[in-house]
């Protein structure tokens, strides 16, 4: 889904309901408009853009009406314009998260090695990438720091994003820049932690082996679950990709609720932070 974007998949999943609805074919439609029958499908997964001609063609087979007509146009325009992240040039496999984050409602996340990129200080976000520069060469390094702190802005506001992550024991023991910047970054936690938006609960070392010990991942989760869908996502290697298989983010819903149940308490989670914090303290003296 590396091409996709919110907007995009939006106007695909109406394309797909009012084709559902007037019982046509992506087949028949595909013969209708001259084009291939992948190009229909990947329309309605918002994996490419629609033209403005093929749109008009096809929401008139399909009998929409003037008003429906009228904001998938708006929609389709909507998928063309630029985010506020396109300055950055961003590499294939973020762009879709940045753009799906932008528009969601609510995340929920699971991270067992690292502090997750919402929640980090710029100071921790920059020792990460240059322990690892192999996704972000060191010439775009300040640019990509630039870029968390606008997605962090999602955090504040009128209609901030409700975020609730579940961070493993070792995530906050990995010491990422010295005993100092790992003080910091967890103070920075707890205070976050206070917020009415953001849930933070930790699960510790004791818990063992548990549903989730495969990796990181995330739920993006949107406005209008019936034609925004929530979405997975999971880092790699050398880089990131999007989950749009319903059954598969089934799955990662599953996994979160297991270890949300197995973590401690958001308030026994602070009390905890606020521990290992003090750990970072005494050794920065």
């Amino acid at each position: 889904m590396a091409g996709s974007s919110a907007k995009l998949r939006r106007l695909g999943a109406e394309l797909r309901r009012l084709r559902e609805a007037a019982e046509r074919t992506q087949s028949e439609l595909a013969e209708v408009l001259g084009r291939s029958h992948v190009s229909i499908v990947n329309w309605e997964h918002g994996k490419t853009r629609i033209g403005k001609s093929d749109l008009h063609v096809l929401l008139k087979e399909l009998g929409a009406s003037d008003d429906v007509r009228e904001e998938l146009e708006k929609l389709r325009l909507a998928g063309r314009s630029k985010g506020w992240w396109s300055v950055y040039k961003l590499p294939d496999w973020l762009r879709p998260l940045v753009s799906f984050e932008s528009d969601a409602s609510q995340i929920t996340a699971f991270e067992p090695i690292l502090i997750p990129g919402l929640l980090q200080t710029e100071d921790y976000s920059r020792a990460i990438h240059l322990a690892g520069p192999y996704t972000t060469p060191r010439e775009v390094l300040e640019k990509r720091l630039e870029l968390r702190k606008g997605r962090q802005r999602r955090l504040v506001g009128e209609h901030p994003l409700e975020l609730h992550v579940v961070i493993a024991e070792s995530a906050l023991r990995l010491e990422v820049g010295g005993p100092a910047i790992m003080a910091d970054q967890l103070w920075h936690l707890v205070r976050l932690a206070s917020a009415p938006n953001i849930r933070i609960q930790v699960l510790p070392y004791r818990v063992g082996a548990h549903p989730a010990v495969c990796g990181n991942f995330a739920v993006l989760h949107f406005s209008d679950p019936k034609l925004d869908p929530p979405l997975g996502y999971a880092d790699d290697a050398v880089g990131g990709h999007v989950i749009d298989d319903p059954s598969e983010v089934e799955v990662l819903l599953n996994m979160f609720a297991d270890v949300r149940a197995l973590a401690l308490t958001e308030p026994e989670s602070v009390d905890f932070i606020a521990t290992v914090m003090d750990e970072y303290r005494a050794r920065k003296t």
